[in-house]
């Protein structure tokens, strides 16, 4: 559904943009061009690359029908790494060099928020930022007036699952792990609003962007008594976090903000992604030194767990997952994604 908003607000301003005006940026006599940031190489990739493939879907669709006013979409796309930095420099170039008529889905929460000065300095509206952050919507920011946003904000989000999980159980003990930027900001707004509506503490645990190892924030989540965990991650973190509960023998519910409702992530967590997930059993009269499971610390064990990691990231990043076959998405000559059959 916001792909589909994304695409008609994309589309209102292009007719409205070229209608009467073939001297506006990126738009000439046969062609409208629009800008695209994404992840093609960071720690996000997984996304980054199927983004821009679906809309060029879109794109194709409409050019094949004879475009917007005659004009042909053609979408030129940027990988900043999941990196604010880059984004900013990235933006710059599809803005200044390249004079596009629009930013469209660039992905990211920070990339986003890092471009909002030269959205404001150049004018350019930015569509559909592949972000649900709530700051997005916020029109006291900078360059709001040229963002169209099409989501509902992670603070929002927050909110809702925290009233679902205490729907399902009043007594639940809630942990809750986040990104430590400007993404995890919104997700723990909406979480302090949470707590002070409900009156129940959220055990809160921190990753850094591109974090591959879990282990320390599961097993302060085991020691809190955690029965059901929000992963505000993207693709590759809830697939590590389950996988790595699951060797350490930590079994709550799972629930995840929009970015983690990847279909891959469950094929690639498998087992580790049900909810609650299976604990392994102990050896009799055994326990940890932090009182777990010894299934925890012996055989797929804390240290171990990295392997295990690995294995779910590769299975991620290839799109297979127990259960039988799944397609793979990579990118063709025309940007539109090419499906390969991988086999479990």
């Amino acid at each position: 559904m916001k792909k589909a908003t994304g695409l008609f607000i994309l589309m209102g301003l292009l007719v409205m943009g070229c209608g009467n005006r073939a001297s506006a940026p990126g738009v000439s006599e046969d062609k409208i061009l629009i800008g695209n940031v994404q992840d093609l190489s960071g720690p996000m990739k997984e996304l980054g690359a199927v983004l821009p493939a679906g809309s060029n879907l879109y794109f194709r669709y409409v050019n094949e029908n004879g475009g917007v006013h005659g004009r042909q979409i053609e979408m030129k796309v940027e990988d900043h790494q999941y990196n604010p930095q880059k984004a900013v420099a990235a933006a710059k170039k599809l803005i200044e060099k390249d004079q596009v008529f629009c930013l469209y889905q660039v992905i990211g929460t920070s990339p986003c928020e890092a471009i909002r000065p030269i959205l404001a300095e150049s004018g350019t509206p930015l569509v559909a930022p592949a972000t649900q952050s709530g700051s997005m919507s916020d029109m006291s920011r900078e360059a709001a007036d040229l963002i169209f946003h099409t989501d509902t904000g992670y603070d929002i989000q927050t909110r809702i699952l925290v009233d679902n999980i205490l729907s399902d159980n009043v007594n639940a003990k809630i942990g809750l792990i986040y990104q430590d930027d400007d993404y995890g900001e919104n997700v723990l707004k909406g979480a302090a609003v949470a707590e002070a509506n409900t009156g129940i503490p959220i055990q809160k645990e921190a990753y850094q962007r591109g974090a591959t190892d879990f282990a320390g924030q599961v097993a302060n989540l085991m020691k809190g008594g955690a029965t059901h965990v929000i992963i505000a991650g993207v693709v590759k973190e809830p697939i590590i976090v389950m996988k790595t509960a699951a060797a350490m023998g930590f079994g709550p519910k799972f629930y995840g903000t929009s970015p983690t409702m990847d279909h891959r992530i469950s094929l690639a967590a498998g087992p580790a992604g049900e909810s609650p997930a299976p604990v392994p059993v102990p050896a009799a009269g055994t326990t940890s030194t932090l009182g777990l499971p010894a299934a925890s610390v012996t055989g797929e064990s804390a240290a171990t767990a990295g392997a295990a990691d690995s294995t779910a990231l590769a299975e991620a990043e290839a799109g297979a997952g127990a259960g039988g076959a799944v397609e793979a998405f990579s990118s063709s000559a025309d940007g539109l994604p090419s499906a390969a059959a991988s086999a479990a």
